[in-house]
């Protein structure tokens, strides 16, 4: 496993640009493309046999009509929790995006421009746009909206459960349970009875599923900024709708 203690300040940083009208004039380079391209591989991933793959493309060519300059499309083969994985390692790649001065927003609804790569399936896409002014990212991020912390966490905290509740998720649903029992804390995918949001219904558990790789990979950040060790388990997600779905267990050794 990669260290990624190196992005935890960025967690602090990131924010959504719903709009990029504002963020200056300066523009991606190609040599920060190339970066980007090169970046990808070297990220952590939940899962070493599940290929995943990155096309970077024109907004324009994807109708994205927000002003950024470039969408990052993310493939994945389908496999057992491909959507987890792929937020995981995504979100690796959204805090390096930070980073290095680019903003970013995961853009669920967007529609590719190839649905197939390399024979990968389009999982989701990440708009960017070069930043030219660093106070443009997120000043306090406790101003956020987020759930308070007894909706999303039971048992002691050793320390990480609130940083990690400002994982960023599809239209901010939150869709996260961690139970901390023994040390031992156990993460669910959560899905409120009768609660969607305004996604519609054959769409909450497709990005829910992404958003939980996403908690994961923030969680994970904020144990090895704290010096926890662990040893992971992760578990089948079918994309079921039941309110809870277990997806993780970290022992905390």
């Amino acid at each position: 496993m990669n260290e990624m203690a190196e992005y935890y300040e960025m967690i602090f940083k990131r924010k959504s640009f719903h709009l990029f009208r504002g963020v200056g004039h300066d523009t991606i380079s190609q040599s920060e493309l190339d970066d980007i391209r090169n970046s990808f591989p070297r990220f952590s991933c939940l899962y070493p046999d599940i290929k995943t793959a990155i096309r970077i493309v024109p907004a324009e060519k994807v109708n994205f009509k927000r002003d950024a300059e470039y969408c990052i499309l993310i493939y994945s083969e389908k496999k057992e929790n491909y959507l987890m994985n792929a937020g995981y390692i995504g979100e690796q790649l959204d805090l390096w995006l930070v980073k290095h001065h680019i903003g970013s927003l995961w853009f669920g609804i967007g529609k590719p421009d190839e649905a197939k790569y390399n024979g990968m399936d389009f999982v989701i896409m990440i708009a960017i746009h070069k930043v030219n002014d660093d106070t443009l990212f997120r000043k306090d991020m406790f101003k956020a909206k987020r759930k308070d912390l007894q909706e999303i966490w039971s048992g002691e905290d050793p320390g990480i459960a609130n940083i990690s509740r400002f994982s960023p998720s599809a239209c901010n649903t939150q869709p996260w349970y961690v139970e901390n029992k023994n040390n031992e804390l156990t993460v669910f995918r959560f899905k409120k009875p009768g609660k969607r949001g305004i996604m519609p219904a054959a769409a909450v558990s497709y990005f829910n599923r992404i958003d939980i790789g996403i908690y994961l990979c923030i969680l994970e950040i904020c144990m090895q900024k704290n010096g926890l060790a662990y040893e992971r388990e992760l578990f089948s997600d079918d994309g079921g709708d039941r309110e809870l779905t277990k997806a993780a267990v970290y022992k905390l050794v």
